[in-house]
């Protein structure tokens, strides 16, 4: 199986390495192509800084990202290649899927509290979307205490008011 693992800064990135860690011990045959996206930078950022500067910026915040990835994939002997794109996350993701021809997506996501996944939709939904290829999302995280008892709380106290209205 071919994966494509877009990795970001963050910890929960790294949630699908462990599934081909295990698929490699297994002894299945993985390879997987590790993807960071850099975001472009603003118009007036750009027009105050040399494109030389902004490059070498983003591929360090790429490496800084990858390199746990790259760690953990050379210890478990995956093999792996490591492209860097620059532009929007999901858009870049379904483009190096369909150019590398993966078997699959597997993305790493934490938790967002309840109220904030309606207003940010997530890079996986996106890349769902905007690909043939299978996602799989891998989640990492907990939930808040806000989030296990104090909205669900409201939005019962909410439906009891309704109820009494009505």
């Amino acid at each position: 199986m071919r994966y494509l693992i877009p990795i970001d800064a963050s910890a929960a990135s790294l949630a699908p390495i462990e599934h081909v860690e295990r698929a490699a011990r297994r002894g299945a045959s993985v390879e997987a192509v590790v993807l960071n996206v850099q975001p472009r930078f603003h118009r007036h950022v750009s027009q105050f800084t040399r494109k030389a500067d902004r490059d070498a910026l983003r591929a360090e915040r790429s490496r800084a990202a990858t390199t746990r990835a790259i760690e953990r994939l050379s210890q478990a002997g995956v093999p792996f290649r490591v492209v860097a794109e620059v532009g929007d996350v999901a858009e870049r993701i379904a483009a190096v899927a369909a150019s590398e021809r993966v078997d699959e997506i597997l993305i790493g996501t934490g938790r967002h509290p309840a109220w904030l996944r309606w207003l940010n939709p997530s890079v996986a939904q996106a890349v769902l979307a905007r690909s043939d290829v299978p996602v799989t999302v891998f989640a990492r995280g907990k939930q808040s205490t806000l989030e296990r008892y104090v909205v669900p709380a409201g939005v019962a106290g909410l439906a009891a008011l309704i109820l009494a209205v009505e």
